[in-house]
């Protein structure tokens, strides 16, 4: 049994994240939810990380970290939708650590195979979530909320399936 943090990313009272054709907001909840209760399903110890309030997005993003190095688990993963003004699209997931760098390619490959662009494995040493958590971790930048190719491939019991099978393959 693994222990996974989930961070349910921005959310927070004066955070909602990036708008698009789709709010990252709703999508990252109905995904992350997702997530959550098929990593349940499976047997795993989850927590849900994201605090219902903070007085400024440090103290968010702190409040994520201190819960999941609480909780001692073993894997963090953030969730993000992306915005850009433009023509980009597809799917990247950050990472620090060897470690995190391969469990990132395996998130990535499997929601690729769903039709999303590879936009690769990044090295996310500049994300305030992967350099203060005590564990492996990953953020995944699912799509782009306003790149019309992505939202129509948008199906967020896919997403979830490919997210969890990533995470728990061997």
């Amino acid at each position: 049994m693994t222990t996974y943090a989930i961070d349910l990313g921005h959310g927070c009272n004066f955070d909602g994240g990036a708008v698009g054709i789709l709010k990252e907001e709703n999508v990252i909840n109905v995904v992350g939810r997702l997530v959550i209760n098929k990593l349940l399903q499976l047997g795993h110890e989850v927590i849900e990380v994201r605090p219902v309030t903070a007085n400024s997005t440090r103290h968010s993003l702190q409040q994520r970290c201190n819960t999941a190095n609480a909780f001692k688990a073993d894997v963090f993963v953030s969730i993000h939708a992306n915005k850009h003004k433009g023509q980009a699209h597809g799917t990247e997931v950050f990472a620090i650590s060897t470690k995190g760098r391969a469990l990132a390619a395996k998130v990535l490959r499997n929601i690729c195979s769903l039709g999303f662009f590879s936009r690769g494995v990044k090295n996310g040493s500049h994300l305030f979530v992967l350099k203060n958590t005590a564990m492996v971790a990953i953020l995944i930048e699912l799509f782009f909320l306003d790149s019309t190719k992505d939202v129509a491939l948008y199906n967020a019991e896919k997403l979830a399936t490919a997210i969890v099978e990533g995470l728990t393959a061997a």
